[in-house]
Parts: structure tokens; C-alpha cells; sequence
């Protein structure tokens, strides 16, 4: 059972009853650097002309996702980026063990515990606005009532080219702003709502 501490807001008892990492080791931080430079070669295709978003809460550098939706003849196509991380982690070397044994990034009230070195999560291979990154892509065609009809998933490079936040795509939304990227996002949500509703 997972017991809250609410003392002054120090989350440090948690940590320690968890035996949450504080930080990585030397070895891990060496070859996050090094992979910076030399990161694994692997055959991409070019989708750096996709105009990708990210949508995040304020602030946020781990920018682990991007998409473009886009209304079509026959429904919606949802082009869907995931950071490519493993471009960055060599097999078996002490960045793959490190991060098979944190398995994910915690998020707490005082601060995450990262599954990767920062240099690699918010740098190297953080789909940041105006970079080119390594990431996998999907490509989903859907109907007009947003059931998929076909998909296709590649290792890609891409760019985003906005970095937004949850409240800045709703308040444009709103508006009747919203930018050309997301803004087939809410008939495609009210399409899928309607689906699981049946």
C-alpha cells in the first residue's frame, strides 16, 4: 500500500520506502552522452515535411509524443509519433540495464524519477519544436465514423513544429482557432466516444 506524507510537502520518505532512484550512475550518464553523438543508425523514412505538435502539460521537456490528425475523403488519417529512444540505448550496455530495471518514469508531486538520463528524455531525443528526431510512426486511416481501416507503423524521422499545452489547444479549440494539426482532434474524438459508446 502506498502511504502519503504530507509533512511540508517532502516527498522524501516516499522515495525512500520505495527505493526510488535519485539519480544515475556514472557508467549510465557516460553512454547517455556518448549515444547523444552516435546514436544507433537505423534505415528511416524522411516525414519531417508532417507539420507534428506536441501536446503536453506547461513546461514539460520530455516530449515523448507528437501528432498530426487530419480529415480525409473517406474519414480521418492520425499520424502519431512515439520518441524513438531505443536509437539511444545501445543492447546490453549499462543505459539498457538501467533503464529495464526503472521500467518507467514515476511522476510524484515533487518531481518525476526519469526512465532515461535528461540528456537523452528532455535533449537528444525529446521531440522538441524545430528538431529532427528518430521516432516510430503510425499512420492510421479510419471511416467517417473513425474505425480504423488501415495502419502503417515505421521507424521515421520527424520535426515537430509546435509545442503546445493542454489549455492552449482548448482555449484555440474554443475560439474556432485551433491549429490545422489538431484541429480534426475533436470530430475524431466524438467519432471514437460514439464507438466505445456502442
Amino acid at each position: 500500500m502506498i502511504r502519503t506524507h504530507s509533512a511540508g510537502g517532502d516527498f522524501g520518505p516516499l522515495r525512500a520506502e520505495f527505493s526510488l532512484p535519485e539519480s544515475f550512475g556514472p557508467d549510465v550518464l557516460a553512454e547517455a552522452e556518448a549515444a547523444v553523438l552516435d546514436p544507433l543508425a537505423e534505415p528511416r523514412e524522411d516525414a519531417t515535411g508532417l507539420p507534428f505538435v506536441t501536446i503536453d502539460p506547461p513546461g514539460s521537456k520530455d516530449l515523448d509524443q507528437a501528432m498530426v490528425v487530419e480529415k480525409t475523403a473517406h474519414g480521418f488519417r492520425v499520424h502519431y509519433a512515439i520518441a524513438d529512444l531505443a536509437a539511444f540505448v545501445p543492447p546490453g550496455g549499462a543505459l539498457d540495464r538501467e533503464s529495464r530495471m526503472r521500467g518507467q518514469t514515476l511522476y510524484l508531486p515533487d518531481g518525476n524519477v526519469p526512465l532515461h538520463p535528461p540528456v537523452l528524455s528532455e535533449g537528444a531525443a525529446s521531440l522538441l519544436p524545430g528538431e529532427v528526431r528518430p521516432a516510430v510512426l503510425w499512420t492510421i486511416e479510419t471511416d467517417e465514423a473513425g474505425e480504423p481501416t488501415s495502419t502503417r507503423v515505421r521507424r521515421a524521422l520527424v520535426r515537430s513544429t509546435e509545442q503546445f499545452d493542454y489549455e492552449t489547444v482548448q482555449a484555440a479549440l474554443d475560439a474556432g482557432n485551433p491549429h490545422p494539426s489538431v484541429a480534426a482532434l475533436p470530430e475524431l474524438g466524438r467519432r471514437r466516444r460514439e464507438l466505445a459508446v456502442r
